[in-house]
């Protein structure tokens, strides 16, 4: 650990940080290759070795052949010339791109991937056609390194020994997701998946969940065993308790979300009752501005600004804003008179003097050079938006934010917004009522990804696939019974009984 905290006062945290580079937990370390070790082989590779912490607990082993690569010149050479490691022969690592290093087999496997999202990776386009040429893989734009480096790992493997693999967890609840959980159960070898509770105690700077995928080549598994740990001390014994869950490595769907299999629920979703959200219409992100502190204004600030009402849009860009479950007009009027940041800098391309003026300034301050205004023609023409009817938090933790939105205010990105079809439209009022129900958080729930630190994410693909009730099930409301409900949401904060009641049926005994 000490070696960590060298390495980073040399480089900084920006160079740590453009590389993707977490470093391994030494017990973490430990576990992961002697469970590999396990298969019988004595041979280890490492793709991605950093500073060497998988190497650390066999280093002193006789008879074991390590050998690994490493992307970094700059970490490599700050290992290469530590004490620890300076009696040891050092070419065993190879200053290489693991991603655009092919046709290499191993028997064991183990690793901490580099993780960044590929729209920052500097090689995307090359690694993109490499696994499409090599594995007749088509890499989603979404994916990270750490899914490609793991997708790469297990084509490598021989069959005769084993993988273990440190990463987030995310890609378990996401679509780009699919494509590395149908490589991870198609031949039968998946053993296991080690959740982290403690995640912050094993990367302190991550804000998302980690985990420990468990490939055994060698052999074929019938069931796949879902395990959560609340601390590393508990790391080297978790093999020999029951798991959370047990799942038939046939019942895996690759294209449905994993992470609830940590979760030890004792509910299924009637599936005669239900139906997805996209049936009575989507979710989509709110408007993301780029820049929104010249974006979003004050009352005053437009007043002095003299810009015109018209150039202005009412719009909400904190969910601090809504305190209410239902957003009327009249709140938004207090926000403006509290002179809240709820107004839209929404100028067209023949905009007043005032606004001209205001976008020079803007031009400026380099607001037109940011990553999102960039790509704008023109850089200060915002979204057009119609308000949402529904609002759901993005972030939460315990329990999401749903707000009945019946005002003329658009939500910025601190709210997912819901546009109801033809269709949907009669059913808004059920909607907000289901989502704000005891079971209906619970269904929409399993349907979150789940970060660090307790963090909870919404995206709006999967609010829009997540299980709602049937029209047949929303008929029994009738429009006395939503009144009532709402007023007492409005009044108590809290779902009548009556309503939580009613939606209790679409949960079935596990």
């Amino acid at each position: 650990m000490l070696r960590n905290t060298a390495y980073l006062e040399q480089v900084g945290e920006k160079h740590r940080k453009d590389h993707g580079q977490f470093f391994t937990h030494p017990k973490v370390a430990n576990f992961m290759v002697h469970w590999v070790l396990g298969s019988g082989s004595k041979s280890i590779f490492d793709p991605a070795f950093g500073l060497g912490a998988f190497f650390d607990p066999v280093a002193n082993e006789y008879g074991i052949q390590f050998s690994g690569c490493e992307i970094d010149p700059t970490i490599l050479e700050f290992w290469k010339y530590t004490k620890h490691t300076r009696r040891h022969e050092t070419n065993f690592i190879a200053n290489e791109d693991y991603l655009l290093s092919w046709d290499k087999v191993s028997e064991n496997i183990v690793c901490n991937p580099p993780y960044m999202r590929f729209q920052k990776f500097l090689n995307r386009d090359k690694v993109f056609r490499a696994f499409l040429e090599k594995l007749g893989l088509k890499l989603s734009g979404y994916t990270n390194t750490a899914s490609a480096f793991l997708l790469k790992s297990i084509s490598e493997l021989d069959g005769s020994g084993r993988l273990a693999y440190i990463m987030p967890l995310e890609f378990l609840n996401t679509g780009y997701g699919t494509i590395v959980k149908r490589r991870l159960i198609e031949d039968g070898h998946l053993s296991s998946i080690i959740s982290f509770a403690c995640e912050k105690d094993v990367f302190p700077d991550v804000t998302t969940s980690v985990g420990v995928i468990l490939y055994d080549a060698s052999r074929f598994h019938t069931y796949v065993d879902f395990h959560t740990i609340k601390s590393v001390d508990l790391l080297s014994t978790v093999l020999e308790q029951a798991p959370v869950s047990r799942v038939p490595i046939d019942g895996l769907d690759p294209t449905s979300k994993w992470l609830p299999y940590f979760q030890p629920y004792t509910f299924t979703v009637s599936s005669k009752e239900t139906v997805s959200l996209n049936y009575f219409g989507r979710f989509s992100r709110g408007i993301a501005t780029g820049a929104n502190e010249f974006f979003v204004l004050k009352p005053s600030v437009a007043k002095r600004l003299g810009i015109d009402n018209s150039e202005l849009v009412p719009c909400i860009s904190k969910s601090s804003q809504v305190k209410k479950p239902v957003l009327e007009d009249a709140d938004c009027e207090a926000l403006v008179k509290r002179d809240a940041p709820i107004l839209l800098f929404s100028a067209s391309t023949n905009h007043s003097k005032q606004a001209a003026r205001y976008i020079q300034e803007g031009e400026q301050k380099g607001y037109h050079k940011r990553f999102l205004t960039k790509n704008r023609t023109p850089w200060y023409k915002t979204e057009h938006r119609d308000p949402s009817s529904l609002l759901l938090g993005v972030f939460s933790r315990g329990s999401y934010k749903i707000i009945r939105n019946r005002s003329k205010a658009i939500n910025l990105t601190c709210f997912h917004g819901f546009q109801p079809n033809l269709f949907g439209m009669k059913y808004l009022d059920h909607l907000f009522l289901y989502l704000a129900s005891a079971s209906g958080r619970e269904i929409a729930s399993l349907s979150m990804r789940k970060y660090g630190d307790d963090l909870d994410k919404f995206e709006p693909n999967d609010l829009n696939g997540a299980l709602v009730p049937s029209p047949k099930i929303l008929d029994e409301l009738t429009k006395e019974k939503i009144r009532n409900a709402i007023l007492h949401i409005e009044k108590t904060g809290e779902t009548p009984a009556e309503i939580n009641y009613l939606f209790a049926r679409l949960k079935e005994p596990a």
